[in-house]
């Protein structure tokens, strides 16, 4: 099977409220079955690193239990509620958090490259990360879809 974007935003969020960990899951788990689409990265850096580090969570021993376990994603969140820094999931730091990444700016130069993939044209715009990757996965399976035309 061809590699797969994974098509899940960064601001999903499942029953914990935490967003990017459905994301997160998802590419681990396409990653474990080597389908997980070239450039994107799993478990650590960007919104992953961000995420588990703040989780208190090693990004190798969530990629290690998702490869060994192949969980749903609800076996996850139990995974992370059992893993996780209690602190890091009271609904003060899941919210701290979650603006955290929500809020965050693509940073440069990887905002302008982006915005030159997608065509679109540099401006003072604040882009947020999470828009810009979500257009950028969008693109990706464009590319996919005219690929198997």
């Amino acid at each position: 099977m061809k590699n797969l974007v994974p098509l899940i935003s960064t601001r999903t969020i499942g029953p914990l409220g935490l967003v990017h960990l459905p994301r997160l899951w998802l590419k681990m788990r396409l990653a474990a079955k080597g389908m997980l689409a070239e450039g994107y990265r799993f478990g650590e850096g960007g919104f992953d690193g961000v995420l588990l580090d703040a989780l208190g969570i090693q990004g190798d021993d969530a990629v290690a239990y998702v490869t060994k376990s192949q969980p749903s994603y609800f076996e996850f969140e139990d995974w992370v509620r059992e893993h996780a820094n209690p602190d890091s999931l009271e609904a003060e730091a899941i919210d701290a958090l979650n603006e955290r990444i929500l809020t965050f700016p693509k940073p440069e130069p990887v905002r302008s490259e982006t915005l030159d993939l997608l065509g679109l044209p540099q401006s003072d715009k604040e882009w947020l990360g999470t828009d810009l990757n979500d257009l950028e996965d969008w693109y990706g399976i464009h590319l996919a879809l005219l690929e198997e035309a």
